[in-house]
């Protein structure tokens, strides 16, 4: 075995792809330092597993990638290939070319493949182990890890000993027998506690299972005793059922005929009172006439006595208004007098206003003067002020502008220097930002025309990947949740199948009759009536209540193979099973089904699917039984139809023949039905989506190879528009730098002489308003002084012209209050004037009122008495109309009563045979209840017998035996029914489950006996093992360190050195020191040698394990780095005894090592890429390689 090549792409320094091959001897690697020659070292170990980045060089694994230069952009992987020659079948790969590749994405992920084919990690640690080959073996040594084999510690140079050795495989062997002896030592203990749970169970489940015997003897003599007592009594409701079927018809005939007949009488009793009704509206109506008259003479009558009243009312009006008149003359006079006194008081109440007004006047006069003069002195005092302040703000303006002058001229002064110095550098600026302005835009020309030829790149690129990753996206949740629906429904399938195949829920003897049909020991056997039919899903509840126990009834092709299975049932006490033979089971449905009932659905056997030839079995069992939508619907129709029959609702609630009720909680997936029907609904969805996952995972395997690389590729292009945006960004803030600071300058030469000019005058400015500032300070000082004192002056007259004002306001209020007094007085006055110039008013007007109304009364006197004459005359017509209408009355009467007697005889003959129909109805009803009462009964018992039994009427019919003492008979059922309460609970399941905890029980005893004897195996593997590696080590040790020894003698020139174990009782685990003395030395510390000795001691070592375990390849990157030029040469020349076993690879700068080499490869570095070229030793030899 040796390697053929190293293919390297996008990994470090190498973006293309970079091809070496190799031939057995020595190849070897050169190049000045950081062209990139050890990343070819990197390369090997990073593509045989390794996978710490520090070892690598690098923070992160990411950092393999190339990360681009300038020139060059980033790539978006890093693929590493060796290609190893495997004919003599070295490696466990049955194949002469063996191809190891990985492969990284900058997005973190990666893959391995062995000859094209996707691995594991560790996969490949195991192609390559205890070949010294791979990550942890000694095929690959760098600069550093030579000297760690000297400098480590005792304990951390096993490793590569163990290897060496060709331990390693038996180490991994060891790890996985004790991580298997751990496993086992959990199965061993979940088993126990297994155990320890059974053994509780065991005791209570023995003691259930011989109560449940128990009970099976006694039912079994209940159930025969039941069964014959129950079919006498059936038999005995037939006879019963068949005289009242006959007695019942003949009530019914009887009934018919006497309710035919009183339909008669009513039709002539309602023609009689009809007729006799029409003589009595007649009668009535000619007396509404009489009333109508009579009514029209009374009110004719009540009119004249209200006009008589009216009119003596109007001649009392007259009186009573003359004696008014004589009234309001006598009045007129004592009113006048009242208003004469009045008149006198108002004027002397407006006389005292007007003077009170006058004082007002004149104090409000006097206040607007106190006002006036105190307006005047406060206006003074304010202006006074305002002055004052002004000659302050004068004084501060002054002030500031004496400072601003000084402060300016200063400035100006200063400015005039530096504006003189500025001139200087100006134009010296000026040429050096036109050379740089320049040179920036030709650059920004460059930059511009790469960046829309990466941008269209992109773009292109971006819509490919967004589409791409898009679809993936899509596929990929579509997939997941698929994958998760399936698996949820092949786990729910698994265990429904697992119950179906074990027939859960069935019977132990339903399971067995089953079993002995399988091995041929019953012929005939077609299944369970559960098994042998299906339904819809909405119908799964109703059908298991309405079939019950029966679901687990057998049916089989003749008697004699039912026969056959209770022999076996009995022969094997496998417990009791109904069987259904079809020769002799049949059935029929029900005559009388309530179709378009509200609520009705259809019969039971109409809604499940079976084989024809089953058709009179399952009509016995369904056939009778209707299927309702819920327990209200059930109710009505079972009402409806006497109770008859059996109705199941679709929630299992059930009315039973004979009228009663039986319902509750219906566990919903308990049932046999149900779970047949989701085992084809859950068969039926994980084909579909087993389908639909095969195409998905194609097409996220092809889109996900797709987004990756479209993903590294624009990564890439990315990468380099960025740096390119970044250069253009750069370029432009610099443009606008440079340009903005030659507008700063040709804007400022322009101005820099105004400016000097500027400040001279500003200088002069300035000393002239100094001077100014100074003089206007010094005036309004003076002037503050005498204002200030001006105004104490006028603040003292404005106290005491304000204390006249007050003393005026407050009298001058009084006087108002009085005022308003006064006011109300007056306005009482005037209105008591009104109200009397009103009285003696009203008094003159009413006189003449009064006159008016006397005339009107008079005139309503005489129409009163004009209509009261009329009235008189179209009374006196009347009577004779009245006589006329009673006449008629009279006649219409006495044919009324005639008709009236007739239908009275007729309703009293009604009655009579009325009371004989309910009478007969009674019976009728009497008859009716005692035979629903013998159905019910007999539907109750036929019921019980299927529920109870599991039997029909004809096959409790076939095993009846009469009883030879019916009284005797019950009393022994009593007693039997007794017993079995007085068992109390019974667990009839306990018989089996006993049988299956036993078993259990029993299987997981053998299981830990199992798991004892595969721990002790594997104890005795480890032990072997041990041994094995323990022999292998000492033996193989003991030859490494022999030529350790020897080598070290031969290389160093004299000497001597040894490798020891630090426990050589623990060869395993312990340490190993390394104890050498050059020659002419005593080294006691090998961290006191010097670099070089350190390094030619650790090469020692390296050639002792190549002796031992030659490796078919190695790969030393610098290894002899340390060595001076004579001990490369004998390290060089050392290395070429191995050629014949192993090939060599060696990264070197040393002439020593490359004059031995017979292939040479130069590592050059080219704008930051790697550059390899090839060449034979002996054009190297002509080259200064130093």
């Amino acid at each position: 075995m040796y390697l053929r090549s190293l293919e390297l792409q996008g990994f470090k320094s190498f973006p293309d792809k970079t091809r070496l091959d190799f031939t057995k001897g020595i190849s070897a690697v050169v190049g000045p330092n950081g062209s990139g020659k050890s990343n070819i070292g990197d390369a090997m170990r990073w593509v045989m597993g390794e996978s710490s980045s520090k070892s690598l060089r690098g923070k992160t694994m990411e950092d393999v990638i190339f990360s681009g230069t300038a020139n060059r952009s980033k790539s978006g992987f890093a693929q590493v290939t060796i290609t190893i020659d495997n004919t003599d079948r070295a490696l466990a790969e049955d194949s002469d070319i063996v191809s190891v590749s990985r492969k990284i994405y900058r997005s973190g992920d990666s893959e391995y493949q062995i000859n094209g084919k996707a691995v594991r990690r560790k996969d490949l640690d195991e192609l390559f182990m205890d070949t010294g080959l791979g990550r942890d073996g000694y095929s690959i040594i760098g600069q550093g890890r030579i000297g760690e084999i000297v400098s480590s510690k005792a304990s951390d140079r096993r490793q590569i000993f163990d290897e060496a050795a060709g331990i390693s495989k038996f180490r991994s062997k060891k790890r996985e027998t004790e991580e298997q002896l751990a496993k086992a030592e959990d199965n061993l203990s979940r088993l126990t506690d297994i155990m320890g749970e059974l053994e509780s169970r065991i005791g209570p489940l023995q003691k259930q299972c011989e109560k449940a015997k128990q009970f099976r003897i006694l039912d079994e003599e209940k159930c025969k005793l039941e069964i014959s007592l129950w079919v006498r009594r059936l038999n005995e409701l037939t006879s019963q059922q068949k005289e009242l079927d006959e007695k019942l018809a003949e009530l019914r005939r009887e009934y018919t005929e006497k309710t035919e007949y009183l339909d008669e009488l009513d039709d002539k009793i309602e023609e009689g009172f009809a007729k006799s009704a029409e003589c009595g509206d007649r009668a009535n109506s000619f007396r509404e006439d009489i009333r109508a008259i009579e009514s029209e003479r009374s009110q004719s009558e009540q009119r004249t006595a209200v006009l008589g009243n009216d009119i003596e009312h109007l001649e009392q009006r007259i009186n009573q208004i003359n004696e008014q008149i004589e009234q309001a003359r006598s009045s007129g006079y004592f009113l006048g007098t009242q208003l004469e006194d009045k008149k006198k008081e108002l004027e002397n109440i407006i006389a005292a206003g007007k003077a009170k007004q006058t004082e007002i006047t004149e104090a409000e006069a006097s206040l607007s003067g106190a006002q006036s003069e105190l307006d005047g002195v406060s206006n003074e005092i304010e202006r006074m002020g305002a002055h004052i302040s002004e000659l302050y703000l004068k004084k501060s303006n002054a002030a500031f502008r004496l400072e601003t002058a000084k402060n300016s001229s200063d400035s100006a002064a200063e400015t005039l220097e530096e504006l003189t110095a500025e001139q200087e550098e100006r134009a010296e600026r000026r040429k050096l930002y036109e050379g740089e302005l320049k040179k920036l835009t030709d650059k920004a020309d460059k930059l511009g025309a790469k960046k829309n030829e990466l941008s269209n790149k992109i773009s292109g690129f971006e819509k490919l990947h967004s589409s791409k990753s898009n679809k993936l996206k899509a596929a990929q949740e579509e997939f997941s949740a698929n994958d998760n629906a399936l698996r949820g429904i092949e786990q729910r399938l698994g265990i429904l199948r697992d119950l179906e195949n074990a027939m859960e829920g069935f019977a132990g003897s339903v399971k067995f009759i089953m079993k002995a049909s399988k091995q041929g020991r019953i012929k005939g056997v077609f299944g369970s009536v559960a098994q042998l039919i299906s339904t819809a899903p909405e119908y799964s509840t109703a059908i298991e209540t309405a079939l019950g126990g029966a679901m687990q009834n057998i049916a089989v092709e003749n008697e004699d193979s039912a026969k056959r299975g209770i022999r076996l049932l009995k022969e094997s006490r496998a417990g009791r099973a109904t069987f259904l033979p079809l020769t002799s089971v049949k059935g029929r449905t029900l005559d009388d089904t309530p179709d378009g009932e509200d609520g009705y659905v259809a019969l039971a056997c109409e809604l499940v699917d079976f084989d024809p030839k089953f058709t009179g079995l399952i009509n016995n069992l369904l056939g009778r039984v209707a299927v309702a939508e819920d327990i209200d619907a059930a109710s009505v129709i079972a009402k409806r139809h006497g109770y008859k029959f059996k109705i199941v609702t679709l929630d299992g609630q059930v009315v039973n023949a004979g009228g009663s009720y039986t319902g509750g909680t219906v566990n919903k997936s308990a049932g046999i039905l149900t779970r047949k029907n989701e085992i084809n609904e859950l068969e039926a969805q994980s084909e579909k989506l087993s389908e639909q996952n095969g195409t998905l995972r194609q097409s996220c395997v092809k889109l996900s190879q797709e987004v990756q690389n479209l993903a590294a590729e624009l990564e890439g292009q990315r990468s380099e528009l960025s740096e390119c945006e970044s250069g253009i960004r750069e370029n432009s803030l610099e443009q606008k730098r440079v340009g903005e600071l030659m507008e700063q300058l040709d804007s400022g030469g322009e101005k820099l002489d105004e400016n000097v000019a500027r400040c001279m005058a500003q200088m002069e400015d300035a000393e002239k308003q100094a001077d100014e500032a100074a003089a206007e300070l010094s005036k309004l000082g003076s002037e503050i002084e005498t204002a200030e004192k001006e105004l104490a002056d006028k603040k003292g007259e404005s106290e005491d012209a304000a204390e006249k004002r007050r003393e005026l306001a407050d009298s001058l209020s009084e006087l108002k209050i009085s005022l308003a007094e006064n006011s109300k007085d007056e306005e009482n006055c005037r209105a008591e004037i009104d109200r009397l110039n009103e009285a003696i008013g009203a008094g003159q007007d009413s006189e003449e009122r009064f006159e008016g109304d006397i005339g009107q009364c008079r005139k309503d006197i005489e129409d009163k008495r004009a209509e009261i004459e009329r009235i008189a005359e179209s009374i006196s017509g009347s009577g004779e109309r009245i006589a006329a209408l009673e006449k008629k009355i009279a006649e219409e009467s006495a044919e009324q009563v005639r008709l009236s007697n007739e239908a009275e005889k007729l309703r009293s003959e009604q009655r009579n045979k009325s009371n004989e129909r309910e009478t007969l109805a009674a019976e009728l009803t009497r008859v009716t209840e005692r035979g629903n009462s013998v159905r019910a009964e007999f539907d109750k018992l036929v019921g019980q017998l299927l529920d109870e039994h599991g039997l029909t009427r004809s096959e409790a019919a076939a095993q009846y035996n009469e009883p030879e003492d019916v009284s005797a008979a019950n009393k022994r059922l009593a007693e039997l029914r007794s017993k079995i309460k007085s068992l109390g609970s019974v667990n009839l399941g306990a018989i089996e489950e006993y049988a299956e905890v036993s078993e259990r029980y029993e299987f997981f005893k053998e299981q830990i006996g199992d798991v004892n004897k595969s721990k002790a195996e594997l104890e005795k593997l480890a032990e072997n093992l041990t041994e094995n590696m323990k022999s292998m080590f000492t033996e193989n040790f003991e030859k490494i360190a022999r030529r350790f020894s020897a080598i070290f003698t031969e290389l160093f020139g004299g000497g001597k050195a040894s490798l020891t174990l630090t426990d050589p009782d623990d060869v395993l685990e312990c340490g190993i020191d390394i104890n050498v003395q050059p020659p002419g030395k005593m080294v006691k510390n090998l961290m006191s040698m010097s670099g070089g000795e350190t390094a030619f001691v650790a090469v020692c070592i390296y050639f002792a394990i190549l002796t031992v375990r030659p490796s078919p390849f190695c790969l030393l990157d610098e290894i002899e780095a340390a060595l001076d030029d004579v001990n490369v040469a004998k390290y060089a020349a050392y290395l070429h005894r191995f050629t014949d076993k192993t090939q060599f690879i060696t990264i070197t700068h040393r002439r020593g090592t490359m004059e031995e080499a017979d292939v040479i490869y130069g590592v050059t570095m080219i704008d930051g890429i790697s550059r390899l070229l090839k060449m034979p030793s002996e054009e190297a030899d002509k080259m200064e390689l130093d």
